[in-house]
C-alpha cells in the first residue's frame, strides 16, 4: 500500500500568502479599533450634549443627545469603508506621498461629503418623527458644510493612523515569521542592514552588541548593523540551532567561541572569545556562562 509522506513541518512561508493574511488581518483589526473608536465618541459626545442641554435649562427629549449624536456616529459608520479602503489601497508612507496625498484629498471630500449628507438627511426625517418638529440646521446649508467638514478631516486623519499603526505592527510580526522560518529551514540570519536586507550562515555567528534599536552584529570577520533587538537576533539564532547565550544586557556571543572566562574581582567576568577578543559578561548571566 503506498502511503504518501506528510509535508515537512519546516517548509519555509511563501510571502504572497503570509502578505495576503497580513492585509487581511490589518484590515480586521483596523476596522474594530475604528469602530471602537466610534462608539467611544459616541458616548461622550452624547452625554456631553446632555449635560450642556441640562446646564442651559433647554426642555429637551431624553434621547434628544442620544439621537442627536446617533445620527452622525451612524453616518461615520456607513462611510467608515471608504476610508479604511483607501487607506490601504494608497498608504500613506515614505516613498508613495506624491502619488497618494491627491488621492487622499479626493477620498477625503467623497467620505465627508457622504457623511453629511447621511447625517443631516437622517435628521431632517427622524426629527418630525421622534420629536415632532422640523430640524434646524443652525447657519447657511455652505456654513455647516466647512464646519462638519473639518470634524470629518479629524476622524478621516484618526483612521489612516489606526490603520499605519497596524500595518506597521503586522509587517514586522510577519518579517520575524520570515526570518524564523528561514533560520530553521536554511540556518540563514535575516538582518536588514539600512535598505539591505542580508541573509548570513549562522554558524558564521561570533557575537552581538545591543545599540540603541540596532544591534552590531559580527558574522565571521564581517561586522553588520541591522534594525533590530538582541532578543530577536538570539529568538533566530535559537531556531538556526547555534548556542548564543546572553552574557550581559547588551552582549550575545555564540558559545561555543568562549575560550576564556576571567572573574574581575566585582562579580562580573571578562570573556575571551577564540578570535582573541574580549567583551564583558555580568554576574546576572554568570550562571549560564558556568552551565556553558
Amino acid at each position: 500500500m503506498n502511503i504518501n509522506p506528510a509535508p515537512p513541518e519546516t517548509e519555509p512561508l511563501t510571502l504572497g500568502t503570509s502578505e495576503r493574511e497580513t492585509d487581511r488581518r490589518v484590515l480586521l483589526k483596523a476596522s474594530i479599533g475604528s469602530v471602537g473608536l466610534i462608539l467611544a465618541f459616541y458616548i461622550v459626545n452624547a452625554l456631553s450634549v446632555s449635560t450642556e442641554l441640562g446646564w442651559s435649562g433647554a426642555n429637551s427629549p431624553a434621547l434628544y443627545a442620544w439621537v442627536l449624536e446617533g445620527s452622525a456616529i451612524l453616518a461615520m459608520l456607513v462611510s467608515l469603508p471608504i476610508a479604511l479602503w483607501l487607506g490601504h489601497r494608497f498608504p500613506i508612507e515614505p516613498g508613495r506621498l506624491r502619488s497618494s496625498i491627491p488621492i487622499h484629498t479626493a477620498g477625503l471630500l467623497a467620505y465627508g461629503s457622504l457623511q453629511i449628507v447621511l447625517m443631516y438627511g437622517s435628521r431632517d426625517i427622524l426629527w418630525p418623527v421622534l420629536f415632532d418638529a422640523d430640524y434646524s440646521w443652525g447657519a447657511e446649508v455652505f456654513d455647516n458644510y466647512v464646519y462638519e467638514m473639518r470634524k470629518q478631516a479629524m476622524s478621516y486623519a484618526a483612521y489612516q493612523i489606526i490603520l499605519g499603526n497596524i500595518r506597521s505592527l503586522e509587517r514586522a510580526h510577519l518579517e520575524l515569521r520570515m526570518a524564523r522560518s528561514e533560520a530553521k529551514v536554511s540556518h540563514r540570519i535575516t538582518l536588514k542592514c539600512g535598505g539591505r536586507i542580508m541573509l548570513l550562515a549562522a554558524e558564521d555567528f561570533v557575537s552581538a552588541k545591543s545599540a540603541g534599536n540596532y544591534v552590531e552584529a559580527r558574522f565571521g570577520n564581517g561586522d553588520h548593523l541591522a534594525r533590530m533587538t538582541l532578543a530577536q537576533l538570539e529568538t533566530l539564532l535559537c531556531e538556526a540551532s547555534i548556542p548564543a547565550i546572553r552574557v550581559h544586557r547588551s552582549w550575545l556571543v555564540n558559545r561555543d567561541l568562549v575560550s576564556q572566562i576571567e572573574p574581575t574581582g566585582e562579580g562580573d567576568v571578562s570573556i575571551t572569545l577564540t578570535s582573541g577578543d574580549t567583551i564583558p559578561g555580568s554576574r546576572r548571566y554568570r550562571d549560564r556562562l558556568e552551565a556553558a
